[in-house]
């Protein structure tokens, strides 16, 4: 198991309280034996924190970005103990040199005791670290699980994709082998260009990737449907937006299934308002009162929710039914 301790802002604070505030209270309790005034006994034990805390911080920082990036895995756990114990080992004498100045404890200790106490200090701070490390380190395989689990059960809501598509674009292409050979050689094309382009691994790709899956996606059909035209009313600054993959396709698709049935108009569009990102797909047909959402509208909305923390709308205005996802642009 690699020893690399990455730490953020929220970790190194709630360490740098816990610090000050244990030794404080180690402080205080070392100045009762002592027979020490215990608020010197805390401040001191403060400042042990403190410096502690600081030399663990550099050290860390340091043999993360310096240090561990240069050396194999197997020395990781050695030299991550190693700037362990140098931080408790120097933040200590450190401490006392502090302490010192400002005359907070008046007991005279020798350079050798000091230099033993601060050894001591900097094997309890290789152990914390070691425990930090642990702790820090199960965090990050709890939400490598989490990332995971989400991955896994995205590729199955893509799966859930309806596969009509392609057996009637199959059925179609095989009837105008007969009719247009040229033109159906054009479909095989487009269609093998369709299908390699949603089996591939990415389940969060571009509005620009995702219009050319649309693309070929109306070649087909056009075939089937001579009679729908198509309009495209795309923002030039929203084509690098990322867009769950096969979501305006699938809009697209419910357009003519649901909507038009053989003749109309669908129109395809996308824009950026109040900082939201918003694709819309429109279509001329019959319209709806209500609508019970199936696979396709479902696993889309769980999709937007879980990669974008998105959300998908619809409604009939009279004139069109308009179906739209959106999210917060970052």
């Amino acid at each position: 198991m690699k020893y690399y301790i990455e730490i953020n802002k929220k970790d190194w604070t709630i360490v740098f309280i816990f610090g000050l505030i244990f030794g404080s209270i180690l402080g205080g309790f070392i100045s009762l034996i002592l027979n020490i005034p215990i608020i010197k006994g805390m401040i001191s034990g403060s400042i042990f924190g403190f410096f502690i805390f600081m030399f663990s911080f550099a050290m860390i920082n340091f043999s993360n970005k310096k240090i561990l990036p240069l050396l194999s895995d197997k020395y990781y756990t050695f030299v991550s103990l190693l700037m362990s114990f140098f931080a408790g080992f120097f933040g200590s004498l450190t401490a006392f040199e502090f302490i010192k100045v400002l005359k907070l404890i008046d007991l005279e200790f020798s350079n050798k005791f000091l230099f033993y106490l601060s050894m001591m200090t900097g094997l309890l701070t290789m152990l914390i670290g070691y425990l930090l490390y642990m702790i820090v380190n199960s965090k990050k395989i709890e939400e490598e699980l989490n990332r995971l689990n989400i991955e896994l059960k995205l590729k199955a809501l893509e799966y859930q994709i309806n596969p009509h598509f392609l057996f009637n674009a199959l059925n179609t292409l095989s009837e105008l082998v007969y009719i247009d050979q040229k033109l159906a050689e054009k479909g095989m094309l487009k269609l093998s260009q369709f299908l390699r382009m949603i089996i591939d691994e990415n389940s969060i790709i571009t509005l620009q990737d995702e219009l050319k899956i649309v693309k070929n996606f109306i070649f087909i059909e056009k075939l089937r449907f001579p009679a729908i035209e198509f309009e495209f009313n795309i923002d030039k600054n929203t084509l690098s937006l990322p867009v769950p993959k096969m979501s305006v396709q699938l809009l697209v698709e419910n357009a003519i299934k649901h909507g038009l049935k053989n003749s109309g108009k669908v129109i395809i569009s996308s824009y950026i308002k109040d900082g939201y990102f918003y694709v819309e797909v429109k279509d001329s047909g019959k319209g709806f009162e209500e609508i019970k959402e199936g696979t396709g509208l479902k696993n889309l909305r769980e999709r937007l929710k879980i990669f974008l923390n998105g959300d998908l709308e619809y409604f009939y205005d009279g004139k069109f039914s308009t179906f739209r996802f959106f999210y917060k642009i970052p």
